[in-house]
């Protein structure tokens, strides 16, 4: 998946650069938004981020004409603003249909959080779950591990998104055997922090990423998993302070 990043400001850039390729998307920066107007049509970006407050006069034209080619929900377009952003500039991009909006200004854990957010929203595989999904950033503490249920290989995910329904990974090493869709995979580990949840999975999506459902996860690690992730923020603060 292409997401095509529009923006001069390097914190910006490198902030994305730093945390988000490890999400397997393929990211394209521009620093000129005209010959990214251009090439449009060659890159062919399921999102666009596009910093407004480094090209103010650009934003309007360039979705005008990202939406010659695609539409609403074939590419994505997200504005980063800053306080410079106007009450009419918001008006004109909900009329324009912008599909998002996104603070620039933010600090560095919360716009990783914030852009991790609008990925699981438009781009990664969506399931039916009745919990609220959480972003696996890198400085969180979750392992998966499982044993093939035909081959019996030990398998190491990388966890990208997890819920107190399920969880996708990303397998950095290919298997020697596919993983198929409704298989069954007993005593499945995750470990968040210094604690190990253990559960039976359901395969639910094998393709770049893979979605797995929990089978019988309890009540109380279901509430340990929420806290764990609900209060993030507030351990990232205490680091910072």
């Amino acid at each position: 998946m292409k997401i095509l990043v529009i923006a001069e400001k390097e914190k910006t850039t490198d902030i994305i650069k730093k945390h988000l390729p490890p999400l397997g998307f393929d990211f394209i920066f521009y620093s000129n938004p005209v010959k990214a107007m251009d090439n449009i049509s060659e890159i062919q970006p399921e999102l666009v981020l596009f910093s407004a407050e480094d090209y103010p006069r650009h934003w309007k034209i360039f979705l005008k004409v990202l939406r010659v080619f695609y539409s609403h929900e074939e590419s994505v377009f997200i504005l980063l603003k800053t306080s410079f952003f106007s009450e009419d500039d918001a008006g004109k991009a909900a009329f324009l249909g912008v599909n998002g909006l996104i603070d620039e200004d933010l600090e560095e854990y919360m716009l990783v959080d914030r852009l991790k957010a609008i990925f699981s929203r438009y781009l990664l595989p969506r399931e039916s779950r009745r919990y609220r999904r959480y972003f696996v950033s890198p400085s969180d503490k979750v392992d998966f591990i499982f044993n093939h249920p035909e081959t019996m290989e030990l398998v190491s995910g990388k966890v990208v998104e997890i819920s107190p329904r399920g969880t996708t990974i990303l397998i950095p090493e290919k298997l020697s055997s596919a993983l198929i869709k409704g298989s069954k995979i007993n005593y499945c580990s995750v470990k968040i922090n210094e604690r190990i949840i253990t559960t039976d999975c359901t395969v639910y999506r094998s393709e770049f990423y893979t979605t797995l459902l929990f089978d019988d996860i309890s009540d109380d690690d279901i509430d340990f998993l929420k806290n764990y992730f609900d209060e993030r923020a507030v351990r990232e603060l205490k680091k910072n302070a």
